[in-house]
């Protein structure tokens, strides 16, 4: 039995450093992008990811992507 996965969701988040705490943890925030197309190359999800962080002053810290995906047997 042979199983296929479909993407049909992707949301983009981008951390970005804020400082760091008390205790000399940094500290980060995240802002989440939807309807990213599905289909969209990682390359070019990582460039917007890094053109959407350059709008912030501080340092990113982490580009993330999230899938929602069906399955399905063949």
């Amino acid at each position: 039995m042979a199983a296929t996965m479909n993407v049909v969701k992707r949301t983009l988040s981008v951390s970005i450093a804020r400082g760091t705490d008390a205790d000399g943890n940094l500290v980060t925030k995240s802002y989440s992008y939807s309807n990213v197309k599905p289909d969209a190359e990682p390359a070019k999800i990582l460039a917007v990811g890094k053109a959407l962080g350059g709008l912030f002053d501080n340092d990113i810290t982490g580009l993330v992507v999230v899938e929602r995906a069906t399955l399905s047997e063949e």
